[in-house]
């Protein structure tokens, strides 16, 4: 696989680091199958049934951006992920970015991968073989967790969800944020500027139904596995990441031979395509409307994404190893 894309201009480049990054980290936590890149790497993630530990590294235009370590589990009817990611080269010289996040909740199934409580959570589908008999799984989260880093300051943002109970599941989500200084940098730190202070509250009426970025992401694996037993070919996922709330709009565009590290796979193509909603700020609503990106899925009944590329500027994502035990992100 190639890691070398056209680059846009220097200074689009760097603007758009900081958001980049944030998404990113949403994108490896799509993957709740193992990335099967080799037999032996094949073998281990396989073997890991109720958990699965993975490294990735991100290059943009040539360039070493971030890397990723990545565990999951998903047992007894519940689901977990986590994440570490730590930019790498020029971009953590600019940047310093680093971002951590945790996702929990439990899984259901039933028909179009609804859980006949609530029709209207986290996935509608629309399009070819919409079948109201195909079963899948619907991801239910219950918590999630996200802290962030740069050079500036540390944030927190912490998300509670409503699917626990069915007193409550028709609530709206609820989210706490916060920020503070860098303790060894204190004079940098500028709420007024960078922190959620700014953003317009995204009101309650726009948060019923909706799932963390990492669960849509995990779910929308699951919809093209729905798809193939004859469920939609396109499906929108609703999110919410404690700021922003946005879609992802998932399209099943067929099957395609695609040649990664030489070699060729016979692969599953989906196009992840992300929808502003509200409490964006211009600059970043504009960033997430043209990250569209390519996912392309082994088809040995895995759905495991052999390649991530952009559709426009962006990072190829790739997975380095697969560990027996949480990956440790490698020193510069």
């Amino acid at each position: 696989m190639s890691k070398h894309i056209a680059k846009p201009p220097a200074g689009q480049r760097n603007g758009r680091i900081r958001p980049l990054m944030l998404f990113l980290g949403a994108l490896l936590l799509a993957w709740p199958h193992g990335v099967a890149l080799s037999d032996e790497m094949a073998s281990k993630a396989n073997n890991a049934s109720s958990a699965r530990h993975l490294l990735y590294e991100a290059y943009w235009g040539g360039l070493h951006v971030a890397d990723f370590s990545l565990s999951m589990e998903k047992k007894d009817g519940s689901f977990g992920n986590f994440f570490k990611l730590e930019t790498r080269g020029l971009t953590k010289f600019l940047s310093n970015i680093s971002v951590v996040a945790e996702s929990r909740g439990k899984v259901m199934t039933g028909p179009n991968g609804q859980n006949g409580t609530n029709d209207n959570i986290g996935i509608t589908g629309s399009g070819n073989g919409a079948a109201a008999s195909a079963v899948g799984d619907l991801y239910l989260p219950s918590k999630y967790r996200t802290d962030y880093s740069n050079v500036r300051h540390f944030r927190w943002v912490e998300i509670l969800f409503p699917y626990d109970s069915e007193e409550t599941i028709d609530q709206p989500a609820q989210a706490m944020t916060g920020t503070r200084p860098l303790p060894d940098k204190p004079e940098k730190w500028k709420p007024e500027d960078e922190g959620p202070e700014k953003l317009d509250k995204v009101k309650d009426e726009m948060l019923f139904g909706v799932v963390d970025p990492l669960t849509a992401l995990v779910q929308s694996l699951s919809g093209v596995a729905l798809h193939l037993k004859g469920g939609p070919n396109h499906f929108s996922i609703k999110s919410f990441d404690g700021r922003r709330r946005f879609d992802f709009d998932v399209d099943y565009l067929g099957v395609a031979s695609r040649v990664v590290n030489k070699v060729s796979h016979e692969t599953y193509h989906i196009r992840v395509t992300p929808r502003p909603v509200a409490g964006f700020k211009e600059k970043h609503k504009i960033f997430w409307e043209q990250s569209v990106f390519d996912f392309f899925l082994a088809r040995d009944g895995s759905f495991a994404p052999i390649q991530i590329v952009p559709v426009k500027h962006g990072p190829v994502l790739s997975l380095k190893s697969v560990c027996n035990s949480p990956c440790k992100i490698p020193a510069e």
